[in-house]
């Protein structure tokens, strides 16, 4: 009788030590989920941003040029080809470094590429009227509101509109030949350039 009362208290009492360490374990769990971890995004180096957009924000890079001067607010953006060369190039004047170069396949950006989930995005998007905008070249059919919509509610967007806010904020249209792995061949697709200074 003894031994079956001393065995029922030693099972009671890991009983007792066991919902102890659970109740441990799982206050441990609750206190790191409020604990908030450091945000790796991506800080503003520079002063010239550029958004490549498609479906959605496809890329973004940031450039810190030696001079933004502006044109009455306007983006002295300039696109030159080489004769008998498919690359097209692109540099922001007076600045003389080549921003990226494209041919009808791809883009070549000369700067990191910034990843998307390492731009932080807001609760509220910034809105901009088509006024604001500057059409880099003779195109038609570009769609503002759509493309500006994909990269509206970004902090960095918000940092640069806020920093130069009467700067126009520049939209370029490519056509570019990607591969379809359904139809087995390239068909051309529209892709949109957001140009943004600070």
């Amino acid at each position: 009788m003894f031994i079956r009362i001393q065995t029922h208290k030693k099972i009671k009492h890991m009983k007792k030590w066991l919902s102890l360490f659970a109740f441990g374990i799982l206050l441990t769990n609750c206190k790191k989920d409020k604990v908030s971890t450091p945000e790796n995004y991506y800080q503003s180096k520079g002063n010239l941003m550029i958004f490549q957009i498609g479906d959605s924000l496809e890329r973004a890079y940031e450039y810190n040029l030696f001079s933004i001067q502006l044109n009455n607010g306007n983006l002295p953006i300039s696109f030159y080809s080489e004769i008998n060369n498919d690359f097209h190039y692109c540099k922001f004047l007076p600045n003389q470094d080549t921003l990226f170069s494209y041919s009808s396949n791809d883009f070549t950006f000369l700067t990191d590429t910034i990843e998307n989930n390492n731009l932080k995005r807001l609760t509220n998007s910034m809105t901009a009227d088509s006024i604001q905008f500057q059409i880099i070249g003779n195109q038609n059919n570009i769609d503002i509101i759509s493309s500006w919509s994909k990269i509206s509610n970004l902090e960095i967007v918000n940092q640069y509109r806020n920093a130069y806010p009467n700067s126009k904020i520049g939209i370029s249209k490519i056509i570019m030949n990607q591969y379809s792995s359904e139809l087995g061949f390239s068909i051309p697709e529209k892709k949109f350039l957001i140009f943004l200074v600070k």
